[in-house]
C-alpha cells in the first residue's frame, strides 16, 4: 500500500494541476485596451506684433459719404448715423478747404498731423464753432494731392483724440476738385 499512497499522492496532484488549467482556461483572457486616440493640440498662433508703421495699421471704420452743399461741398467720414470723425469742407466762394476733427470736449486750440505716404504735414487747428477742432487751407496748397494720393490711407492725429486712419477715397478728392474748379 505504500505504493499506492504515491499513486494517490500523484493523482492528487495531477487532479490538483488539471483543475488549476481547466479553471484558468474558463477565466475571460484580459482584454489589452487601446490608449485613447490622441486629440490633436490646436496650435494657437501667437498675435502678431504690435505695428508702428502706420501703413499696417487697420483703417478706422467709417466710410466717406458726399454731399453738395450751398456755397460748396463736403466729405464726411465716419460711421453711418453717427457724427463724422473727419469732415472735408469746400468754400467756393474763397477757394478754401476746411479739414476738422470732431472732438468729445473742444479745447482752445491743439495741432493736426497728417501723414501721408509722401510726406507729413502738422496744422494748428482751432474750435470751429461746434465739436471739432480744424483749419481753413488754401484749395491750391499742393498738401491735399498728397492726401487724395497717399496709397490708399492717410492718418490725422489730433492732440486728446483717436487717430484716424482713413481711406483716401474719391469723396475726398472731388472736394478739393470742386473748390479748385
Amino acid at each position: 500500500m505504500p505504493g499506492s499512497m504515491t499513486d494517490a499522492r500523484s493523482a492528487r496532484r495531477r487532479f490538483a494541476l488539471a483543475a488549476g488549467l481547466l479553471a484558468s482556461a474558463c477565466v475571460a483572457p484580459k482584454v489589452v485596451q487601446a490608449p485613447p486616440p490622441r486629440v490633436p493640440v490646436p496650435v494657437v498662433a501667437p498675435p502678431p506684433p504690435a505695428t508702428t508703421d502706420w501703413r499696417d495699421i487697420p483703417l478706422t471704420p467709417g466710410d466717406w459719404r458726399y454731399a453738395a452743399e450751398a456755397g460748396g461741398s463736403a466729405a464726411r467720414f465716419g460711421r453711418a448715423g453717427a457724427t463724422a470723425d473727419f469732415t472735408v469742407r469746400c468754400a467756393t466762394a474763397t477757394r478754401t478747404v476746411t479739414l476738422a476733427r470732431s472732438v468729445a470736449t473742444p479745447v482752445a486750440a491743439a495741432t493736426m498731423a497728417i501723414t501721408t505716404s509722401a510726406g507729413n504735414r502738422a496744422f494748428a487747428v482751432a474750435p470751429d464753432g461746434g465739436a471739432a477742432l480744424g483749419i481753413a487751407v488754401p484749395a491750391r496748397d499742393p498738401f491735399f494731392d498728397r492726401m487724395a494720393f497717399s496709397r490708399g490711407r492717410f492718418v490725422v492725429a489730433v492732440s486728446g483724440t483717436a487717430r484716424l486712419v482713413i481711406p483716401s477715397w474719391p469723396e475726398f478728392a472731388r472736394v478739393i476738385e470742386d473748390c479748385r474748379g
